[in-house]
């Protein structure tokens, strides 16, 4: 039987890596999210992709 590789994707904090984040607000200026890690704030959130055998 022939495996698929499922592509799922994670936002990491651009400050410390954690992917301990929360989504915060969306007001006029967008998206704000909060590490609870390094309690950065904003926007600018990496999204790193995980593969995954199935």
């Amino acid at each position: 039987m022939r495996r698929k590789n499922v592509k799922r994707s994670v936002l990491v904090c651009p400050q410390c890596g954690s992917a301990d984040l929360y989504y915060e607000a969306a007001l006029i200026t967008g998206y704000k999210y909060h590490c609870k890690k390094c309690s950065y704030i904003g926007a600018f959130v990496i999204e790193k992709d995980l593969e995954e055998e199935s």
